[in-house]
Order: C-alpha cells, then sequence, then structure tokens
C-alpha cells in the first residue's frame, strides 16, 4: 500500500501550469521570429553560436 500525499495534486497541478506557460512563451517567440526578415534570422543564429561559444 503507498502512502497518500494531499499535496500531490496541487504539485501536479503547478507544475502543469508551468508546462503550458512555457509553450505559450515559447510559441509566442517563434511567431515573432517568423514574422521578421532573413536577416533577423541570421543574427539570431549567430547569437546562439556566440553565446553557444562563451557560456
Amino acid at each position: 500500500m503507498s502512502k497518500y500525499d494531499p499535496y500531490d495534486e496541487v504539485r501536479r497541478s503547478r507544475a502543469d501550469e508551468a508546462a503550458a506557460d512555457w509553450r505559450e512563451i515559447s510559441a509566442r517567440f517563434w511567431r515573432y521570429l517568423c514574422t521578421r526578415p532573413a536577416e533577423s534570422w541570421g543574427f539570431f543564429v549567430a547569437g546562439l553560436i556566440f553565446g553557444g561559444m562563451f557560456f
């Protein structure tokens, strides 16, 4: 028999809300990025590469 955890449902719902928030934020970012011209994509990718080298 397993122990009953009264806060298990609260923890699960907070995790689900956090995941939904992250999905919404990333979807909004990608929608914004898709409206930018190709030059912006180049700077974005270059920033990721540059940041990856230093961090």
